[in-house]
């Protein structure tokens, strides 16, 4: 029997992992590819940790695993109750894991365990998000290294989180690169990336959840209103409180309540006093819904803006981190924008553009064909299971 194997971010705490997860196995579940989700745990041993060294130069992987670590665990501890309001959040999104994901593989302890039972599927594929960060590339599991050489292996909307890779890591890329049978990407900056530091060619296609259009996500999850008056959905996980100041001053001008998820990443002085309803036990679905049903959305997010655009909403996307900066994620925001005809959606500094019409018509259209596109990718990445 043919099956595929999965590696995604199904229990990553963060909207976007588990919603582009769970989009890639109902389009799987579409297809009647027998698939599961591969579940891997590393086994620390001296050569692991040897092979970890060259990480802590990397000024991603200090920014993102080592400084923001340290600053969550020690800003939960300075403010026991976010601690507290942390675990409802972490609860709703255990709850979404739980009851979304059901096709698991067993758990793989160590990577040899992973090689040979891994030896079992007719493909592996490695599923959206930021996987093939620099912070992250050496643990061998998201670039698909683990893999037998017979065993077809596949990216689909893979992202490198960055739009460029320092020098000193290229010759990883290339090795992994050059293995992949068939390679595509989310982001412009993406495709670039592979054609020039591998031998292959990379098609950049839609993000998971762009699979299913706003009338498919209703059946996966059915509307629910959270608040019956209208209000403004606000949404940021940066630090910017002039971005917050522009949101409230808007809102008071509308007369509308703001709906915002404080602290999301971590304690933000910014969300301090920020919002008028802040809840903290909205998991996936409920973050889906508090999207479908506001009058406006305001965000730095990538997931965020992507199910603004599929409920036809009047929104404004801001930036999250300078465009000079070393640990900056721009660039799925820049391709998103570009690639659907959004580029008037970034916030310039006027708060008032969010009301600029939207020609939803041609974005939509755009976001269709760019649909079928990556429908016909995964045709030709999944063929090894026609006639199963």
């Amino acid at each position: 029997m043919k099956k595929l194997g999965i590696c995604a971010c199904y229990q990553h705490k963060n909207y976007g992992s588990q919603l582009q997860s769970y989009a890639t196995t109902v389009e799987l579940a579409r297809r009647n590819i027998d698939f599961e989700v591969i579940r891997y745990k590393k086994k620390i041993t001296p050569l692991l940790l040897v092979k970890s060294l060259p990480r802590l130069l990397n000024p991603v992987f200090i920014n993102d695993r080592i400084i923001e670590t340290s600053q969550k665990k020690m800003m939960l501890k300075l403010h026991p109750q976010l601690a507290q309001d942390n675990a409802v959040r972490n609860a709703a999104f255990d709850k979404f894991s739980q009851s979304r994901f059901k096709k698991l593989s067993p758990v793989y302890y160590g990577y040899e365990q992973l090689k040979e039972q891994s030896k079992k599927y007719t493909a592996v594929m490695v599923g959206s998000d930021q996987l093939w960060s620099p912070s992250g590339i050496t643990s061998n599991f998201y670039n698909l290294m683990f893999a037998d050489d017979n065993t077809v292996k596949i990216s689909y909307a893979t992202s490198f989180g960055v739009s460029q890779i320092n020098p000193r890591y290229h010759k990883i890329y290339n090795t992994f690169l050059n293995r992949l049978n068939f390679i595509s990407v989310r982001e412009n900056s993406g495709k670039k990336i592979v054609e020039e530091l591998s031998s292959n060619k990379a098609e950049v296609v839609c993000d998971p959840v762009i699979l299913l259009d706003a009338e498919q996500w209703l059946k996966e999850i059915p509307n629910k209103r959270l608040y019956d008056e209208p209000y403004i959905f606000a949404y940021f996980l940066g630090k910017s409180a002039e971005y917050r100041d522009a949101v409230t001053k808007f809102a008071k001008q509308k007369g509308l309540k703001i709906v915002t998820e404080p602290h999301m990443d971590s304690y933000n002085k910014a969300d301090e006093n920020f919002g008028d309803y802040t809840p903290f036990d909205i998991g996936p679905a409920e973050f889906v819904n508090l999207i479908r049903n506001a009058e406006y959305v305001f965000t730095d997010s990538f997931h965020g803006s992507v199910f603004s655009m599929l409920y036809q909403k009047q929104f404004l996307v801001f930036n999250r981190y300078s465009d000079n900066s070393s640990s900056s994620k721009n660039s799925r925001i820049d391709s998103f924008c570009k690639n659907y005809g959004l580029s008037d959606r970034r916030y310039n500094g006027n708060i008032a553009n969010v009301e600029n019409e939207i020609n939803y018509e041609a974005v939509l259209g755009k976001v269709d064909e760019h649909r079928q596109k990556s429908k016909a990718f995964l045709d030709k990445a999944l063929a090894c299971f026609d006639n199963r």
